[in-house]
Order: structure tokens, then C-alpha cells, then sequence
């Protein structure tokens, strides 16, 4: 069983200027122990994703209709309490800038016992702390019992992510989402952050969802890669077969468009932007910018095309009618 199952996933947000839709059925699953990559663009909602998963969506967010089951629950029939309970305990999340995630007036150390003691009740102050210094000696901080007690502004860019790591992984989670955690990084802490993930996905079995614009961390990270483009998976793959064989006119353009160093050739750019989700092209979304758009991409939505369990293109290229019409 999966331990995660997100299906026909739609999720809507209701703003002044009417109901703006950012997540159009979006599917796929993760086992346990296994490190999933979600990459595309900025507003391909890969953050509004997982921000459905753990219903982070505030007042105007809702998921409008899907399933998201963890561990054979349906978690969008679970109550506030009952999310809470689920949220930095069973499945925790990792954010893109640690400096407005930390709060700035409580000790670093005592953030970290703060979440051990909301989940696990029956700890003492002291058996907290033990817990919270531990954890931080787990993501590599030295000096460990020093910087407990130290403000988040004391602490450099990577130390402070490296607090926040220690704060989702206090409860030893079965999931981990981690959105675009290196980004604010520079390019050696951002290695150092990166092999601290991958050893603790090794030696917890910890599952990760790993969200990223950065083709070279999934190279680095995941075993598995789902494209998003415009609120919906265009395609899922094998790593391997991702960067050898992308199948996605989106996905081989996101490839084109990266550099690599034994690379000569200029890099090819994606023509266009992401559609805003309020103005969505009829059709498939990426026709507009699609290189071998088909006049049945400018009108038809495509439907998802499985050449495995976990291998999957949303195309009509791979629809032989729709190319022979």
C-alpha cells in the first residue's frame, strides 16, 4: 500500500475578483521510504500541493473535490484537531525561508521542544530538551547545547534551515515535504543540506516529497519525478528515464533549458509564461508555448497516457487518433 495517495485532486481559491482554480485533478502517490520530485515553474502549483495535503490553504483556499489518503485515511474528511494532530507529528513540512518560519522571539532550541512536547505529551521539560538538542546534533549543528539556546537572527542561513529540518524530523514523521528548502541557500550549504536529506531518507525511511524548480537537485535527490504545468501533472517517470527520455514537450523543454557543464550547444528556452490560473487557454495549457502543438491541442483537453504502473504522459502526441486525425 501507498503511503500516500493524492486523487483527481481540485483545489480552488475564492478572491475578490472571483474563483481562481490552481490545482485541476492532480494524481500521484508515494510508498514509504521513497523521495518523489515535483518540479515545474513558479505558479505551476507545486506549493498550493502540498499546502492541500496538510490543508494550509487559509480562509479562501479549498479543496473543491479529490481524495488525499495517508495511510489508508482520507484526510480531507479530517477535522481541524484532528489535521493538527496529523501536521509536524505523522507528516511535516520543510519551508522555502527558515527566517520567516522560525519565530524571531523564541530561542531556536525551545521551537524544537515546543513541537516534541505538542506531540508527545507525555515528555517532561527536560526530557524535551534532551530531545530537541539530540535532533540538532542529527542535522549537524555544533556545539549542539550552545546554540539551543540562540535566536534565530544568531544563526546563519544554513544553520537555521538545518533548525528547521530538526523541527520536522522532532517526531520522526513517515513523510517529509520539503518545498524548495536550498533555494535561499548558497550553492555549499545547499550541497551539505542536500546529502543531510538524503542520509536521513537512507537511514529512517522517511518518504520525501521534494518540490523544486532545480532540475540538477532532482538529478541529486529523488528516485521518482512528476512535471506539473498549469495545476495538473503532465508527467511521471523514473528519474533515469526523466533526463534520458522526458516524454513532455514541457518536460523536454525544462531539460533543454538547463546547463550542463560538458554542455556546448546553446540553451533552449520555453517561448511564453505560465498561464494565470484565472485565465487558463482552452484546451491543453501548454499548447500556446508547445513547439508541436496539433490543432486538437488548441480545443481538447488531453487525458493521461500510462506506459507502466508509474510512467505517464499527459499528450496527445502519444494519442495515435488524435495524430492520424
Amino acid at each position: 500500500m501507498n503511503l500516500l495517495e493524492v486523487k483527481d485532486l481540485h483545489t480552488h481559491f475564492h478572491t475578490d475578483q472571483g474563483v481562481v482554480p490552481a490545482l485541476n485533478g492532480v494524481s500521484f502517490s508515494i510508498k514509504k521510504g521513497e523521495v518523489l520530485g515535483i518540479v515545474g515553474e513558479s505558479g505551476c502549483g507545486k506549493s498550493v500541493t502540498s499546502l492541500s495535503i496538510l490543508q494550509l490553504l487559509g480562509n479562501k483556499g479549498k479543496i473543491e473535490r479529490g481524495s488525499i489518503q495517508f495511510k489508508g485515511q482520507e484526510l480531507t474528511t479530517f477535522s481541524k484537531k484532528q489535521m493538527r494532530k496529523i501536521r509536524g507529528d505523522e507528516i511535516s513540512m520543510i519551508f522555502q525561508e527558515p527566517l520567516t518560519s522560525l519565530n524571531p522571539l523564541i530561542r531556536v532550541g525551545k521551537q524544537i521542544s515546543e513541537t516534541v512536547m505538542l506531540h508527545r505529551e507525555y515528555f517532561s521539560k527536560k526530557q524535551a530538551k534532551d530531545r530537541a538538542i539530540q535532533m540538532m546534533k542529527t542535522v549537524g549543528i555544533p556545539q549542539a547545547e550552545e546554540k539551543y539556546n540562540h535566536y534565530p537572527h544568531q544563526l546563519s542561513g544554513g544553520m537555521r534551515q538545518r533548525i528547521m529540518i530538526a523541527i520536522a524530523l522532532a517526531c520522526d514523521p513517515e513523510l517529509l515535504i520539503a518545498d524548495e528548502p536550498t533555494t535561499a541557500l548558497d550553492v555549499t550549504i545547499q550541497e551539505q543540506i542536500l546529502g543531510l536529506m538524503k542520509k536521513i531518507a537512507r537511514e529512517t525511511g522517511t518518504s520525501i516529497i521534494f518540490i523544486t524548480h532545480d532540475l540538477g537537485v532532482v538529478a541529486e535527490m529523488v528516485d521518482r519525478v512528476i512535471v506539473m504545468y498549469s495545476g495538473q501533472v503532465v508527467e511521471e517517470n523514473d528519474v533515469i528515464r526523466f533526463f534520458e527520455q522526458p516524454k513532455h514537450p514541457y518536460s523536454q523543454g525544462l531539460i533543454n533549458s538547463t546547463p550542463a557543464i560538458d554542455q556546448e550547444q546553446k540553451l533552449e528556452a520555453i517561448r511564453g509564461n505560465v498561464p494565470a490560473p484565472a485565465n487558463k487557454p482552452a484546451g491543453c495549457p501548454f499548447h500556446p508555448r508547445c513547439p508541436v502543438a496539433m490543432d486538437v491541442c488548441k480545443t481538447t483537453v488531453p487525458s493521461d497516457i500510462y506506459f507502466g504502473e508509474q510512467e505517464m504522459v499527459n499528450c496527445w502526441l502519444y494519442d495515435e487518433e488524435a495524430k492520424t486525425s
